[in-house]
């Protein structure tokens, strides 16, 4: 415990009843944190206070309790200096935690912890407009916060932090509870596809984790010299998932089963590659049924920007239907019954996590393997692959800047993609000499070799 500052004005009730009535008086304990006491013109006991200067605008002060004027001190709403003292102290360190200057940013602190770092990451990614807020701290306070939330990020070590990545890594994943109730999680993965994906998990967590930590230290909001994240490797070969995908006739199968509403949305799904959230949000004004070239306009897309995905016959046929009788800002993809649904402020467009139920009962229906809902998407780009389209098409039309993600995901689908481009752009050199030799075909081989298979016998 720090020691107690002494005060010629403060140290006893003699002291502070020499002190003018009405005015606040105020001592400094460390720079920039002030123990001020006042006592009312009534002259009842005075009032001790904290305060904390963080720059000319922010000065955050808090009551603490009522001076030993008439009353011997308690410790707890009667305090004398000393006592005061202590508890403006523990404020200080309090406070520093939670007090953002004006322009949103902590207050530097050596001890910050694990806990207010993704605080104030989390507050500057909902400042910054961050993708998926919601399920990003879901997934951190369920694997970093609950872990090592109470960890000061100076104590932070390389081996503290890999213990805990591979602890996430062995862990079950989490399963789905209702609100209210305690986190779940299935058992430890025992297939090695299932370890690869713990371990992809883990790597998806600790990503967000180093971001936040990097973000306390650009910010200055830590003081590290040596930042001991930055040597924590995540895992390897875990990109190597299997992507799944419908045949046609499968694709036909899945729509048959489906009830009315959902059938549309799957048909927009298929015909379109979008992703669940874009499908929800079209309106019929994004639709331009150009009788050349149809597209359909997405608005917003998970990275943040725009994009126009062009239709074939059956997408404009689907869109020329869905949208005849709508108003310009009425949702193209609508929910039939509606009406005993909680969510209210969402109409009757299909809203966050109402497609699970159904794409399930659907797969069990077709006699599919349960498929998740994005799936379907993989399946539009499959699609497309297989039929010879090129491939930064593909990745145009899904949303992506460039071609690596579908060059991961379906580039074995189309082997022939690198040939093909190697021929194309390869220019003829002219550096090989001219010879006589001919290379035998491979049939005339066979053909000789059984010629004088026959003759031995």
């Amino acid at each position: 415990m720090a020691r107690t500052k002494r005060s010629a004005n403060f140290g006893s009730r003699t002291q502070r009843l020499k002190l003018a009535a009405g005015v606040p008086h105020e001592e400094p304990l460390s720079p920039g944190r002030y123990i001020v006491y006042r006592r009312p013109l009534s002259g009842a006991a005075g009032i001790w206070k904290a305060r904390l200067f963080i720059n000319p605008k922010a000065k955050p002060q808090v009551s603490i309790g009522v001076a030993d004027d008439y009353q011997d001190a308690n410790g707890q709403t009667i305090l004398n200096y000393a006592q005061a003292q202590a508890k403006a102290i523990a404020w200080f360190e309090q406070i520093t935690r939670q007090v953002r200057e004006d322009d949103g940013e902590l207050i530097k602190r050596a001890s910050l912890t694990v806990k207010d770092v993704m605080a104030a990451y989390y507050q500057d990614a909902q400042r910054r407009g961050m993708k998926s807020l919601t399920r990003s701290m879901q997934s951190t306070n369920a694997w970093v916060v609950s872990a090592l939330g109470d960890v000061e990020v100076s104590k932070l070590t390389r081996t503290k932090l890999e213990r805990w990545l591979d602890s996430v890594a062995k862990s079950g994943r989490r399963v789905r509870t209702k609100p209210g109730r305690e986190a779940a999680f299935a058992p430890e993965p025992v297939a090695d596809d299932e370890k690869r994906m713990r371990k992809e998990s883990a790597n998806k967590v600790w990503s967000i984790f180093r971001a936040a930590l990097n973000f306390a230290l650009d910010r200055r909001l830590i003081s590290v010299t040596n930042p001991c994240w930055r040597d924590v490797k995540p895992f390897k070969g875990t990109k190597n998932a299997r992507t799944r995908f419908l045949t046609i006739d499968e694709q036909v199968r899945l729509v048959n089963v489906c009830p009315p509403d959902f059938r549309r949305l799957v048909r927009g799904a298929l015909l379109t590659g979008c992703r669940y959230e874009e499908l929800s949000l079209i309106k019929c004004k994004d639709y331009n049924p150009n009788a050349k070239t149809p597209t359909v306009f997405i608005a917003e897309s998970k990275n943040g920007k725009s994009r126009y995905v062009y239709l074939a016959k059956e997408g404009a046929e689907l869109f020329d239907e869905l949208t005849a009788d709508g108003t310009p800002d009425s949702y193209v993809f609508t929910r039939d019954n509606v009406a005993r649904r909680k969510r209210v402020d969402v109409g009757d467009r299909w809203a966050k996590g109402d497609q699970r139920r159904f794409m399930a009962a659907a797969c069990k229906a077709a006699g599919l393997e349960i498929l998740d809902f994005h799936e379907l998407r993989h399946t539009y780009a499959s699609v497309l692959v297989n039929s010879g389209c090129p491939l930064p098409v593909v990745a145009a039309q899904l949303g992506h800047s460039d071609t690596r993600m579908v060059e991961q995901h379906y580039g074995h689908l189309a082997p022939s993609y690198v040939a093909d481009m190697v021929n194309e752009k390869m220019p003829t050199l002219g550096i090989l000499e001219p010879t006589n030799i001919e290379k035998l075909k491979p049939t005339k081989v066979v053909a000789a070799d059984r010629l004088a298979a026959r003759a031995k016998t």
